[in-house]
């Protein structure tokens, strides 16, 4: 074998370096046909990838196929070819079949061969409209506009062009069809999906807030008011707008053509002491805005006294009881036992410090005087018209009228002097009217005397757990529940007492 290494080492060793050229142009050409015709190792001249534009929804797929020519020949199976994406999304296997992005746009394809490069592109559009949003979800004021804008999206949110129907549900305002533009209505609160955009089956909808517009009116009552020289009225002013909605404000108040003062911040007024009609003498303004109301001052009306005589703390006509209660003064009964129907004072656990009258003389000339009292307050004209509870009103001197019934709770403060009266009329000038306070409570403020209040009532009387003060003259019964109460009591019918403390005005 050594022979035969010596003796072919000189025959291969001229051919060493050509069979290593022909080695290298070997590989290189294996090398450079990595991608080839699959019939044969000839180099390709063309290539090109099909289809070279198409159209896709989201996350479709396209097969893409690599083909060359040799030589004027077709060449439709190619072996070693690679694919990539060049731009845009989406992804493409080694076989050529590329998965769209599920983002709408444009994605570039190539495929490599033999050196040679082909591309395609693949536009990926937005699938069937899925959800339709509609902006914005506005706070208006009425007759405030909005423009509503509506935008479509397929499942991958991907934008879809729409025309949508516009129209309003539980309808807030109006609004154009075609346009979107929305007007607010005239009714104030929060109007939930009330702005739909329809496109086909799909729509969308915005929730609106209509708010009171701009403030245009200002109210002042009451108006008009008559006041007796002196004597308080508390003003209130309520704002609107366009569309008569109440519109919060802080007015500033004034008088013009002063019949009296006022606090600018509360609208408490005081009458002067010059009597007159003033008109729109008092003002409630805010910005350029403002409201007035017209005052009337007179002289003081003389109250008569609620009886010449005050010897009997109360007076029923028939029958007068107390139960747990605690009475200080005389009670008596206009009726005598042996009258029809007979009068009777029943006393249940009730101290009575003073006497029991029942039908006296004293007792009915007392009864006699009670009635003409009442006819004589009943003719007493009117200064200033109640309404409401009379809860936390503060009320100077004169008379005072409810129309009809008068249900009373919160606190009343009277405000005056020693001298001064106040005489509240429940129902007047043949005007049903009862009275009934339920946690009512009347305070004195200044030196203002419960002596001096009188409380005309056309009918019942009725207090439960108050704490009343002032005379009662009442046109049928008188019941007092709880609590306590200072005055004289006088019924043309019954008087109970269930568990109060009753006594003197105590005059200052």
């Amino acid at each position: 074998m050594s022979s035969m290494k010596l003796r072919s080492s000189p025959a291969w060793a001229p051919r060493g370096s050509a069979f290593r050229v022909m080695v290298a142009v070997l590989f290189a050409g294996l090398f450079a046909a990595g991608c080839k015709d699959a019939a044969g190792p000839e180099q390709l001249e063309t290539l090109t990838l099909t289809p070279a534009t198409s159209t896709v929804a989201p996350n479709a797929t396209v097969t893409l196929t690599a083909a060359g020519t040799r030589a004027g020949t077709n060449i439709t199976i190619l072996i070693g070819e690679t694919y990539a994406v060049t731009s845009g999304g989406g992804t493409v296997s080694a076989s050529g079949v590329f998965t769209a992005p599920a983002t709408a746009g444009t994605s570039t394809i190539t495929v490599t061969c033999a050196g040679l490069t082909s591309t395609a592109t693949v536009t990926v559009v937005a699938g069937p409209l899925a959800a339709i949003t509609v902006t914005p979800n506005p706070t208006l004021q009425i007759g405030e506009t909005q423009q509503f804008t509506a935008v479509g999206r397929d499942a991958f949110n991907n934008i879809v062009a729409i025309v949508p129907v516009w129209s309003t549900t539980n309808p807030p305002g109006t609004i154009d069809a075609s346009s979107g533009l929305f007007t607010a209505g005239n009714t104030v609160g929060t109007y939930d999906a009330s702005v739909t955009a329809t496109s086909g089956s799909i729509s969308g909808t915005a929730s609106v807030t209509v708010v009171a517009g701009p403030l245009v009116t200002i109210t002042v009552t009451p108006n008009p008011v008559t006041l007796e020289t002196n004597a308080q009225q508390q003003f209130t002013a309520v704002g609107r707008d366009a569309g008569g909605n109440i519109v919060p404000i802080s007015p500033v108040w004034s008088t013009t053509n002063p019949p009296g003062t006022i606090d600018a911040g509360t609208g408490l007024f005081t009458a002067g002491t010059t009597t007159g009609v003033y008109s729109n003498s008092v003002t409630a303004t805010q910005g350029t805005i403002f409201g007035t109301a017209t005052v009337t001052v007179t002289a003081p009306v003389v109250i008569p006294p609620p009886l010449p005589a005050a010897g009997y703390r109360t007076i029923a006509r028939v029958a007068w009881t107390c139960t747990n209660g605690d009475i200080t003064g005389d009670v008596a009964t206009n009726q005598t036992a042996a009258e029809s129907p007979p009068g009777s004072v029943t006393q249940t656990e009730c101290p009575i410090s003073g006497s029991i009258d029942i039908g006296s003389a004293a007792a009915k000339q007392a009864y006699q005087d009670f009635l003409a009292t009442y006819a004589t307050l009943e003719a007493t004209s009117c200064g200033t018209t109640l309404t409401g509870t009379l809860a936390g009103v503060i009320l100077g001197p004169g008379v005072y009228c409810f129309d009809n019934d008068a249900a009373l709770t919160g606190t009343l403060t009277l405000s005056g002097t020693s001298t001064d009266q106040w005489l509240f009329k429940i129902g007047h000038a043949g005007i049903p009217g009862a009275l009934s306070g339920n946690d009512f409570d009347v305070v004195m403020a200044g030196n203002a005397s419960a002596c001096n209040v009188t409380w005309w009532v056309r009918q019942a009387s009725t207090m439960t757990i108050s704490n009343f003060q002032g005379h009662i003259l009442a046109g049928a019964g008188i019941s007092f529940t709880g609590d306590t109460y200072k005055g004289n009591a006088w019924s043309q019918e019954d008087v109970a007492v269930t568990g109060t403390v009753v006594t003197a005005c105590d005059a200052p």
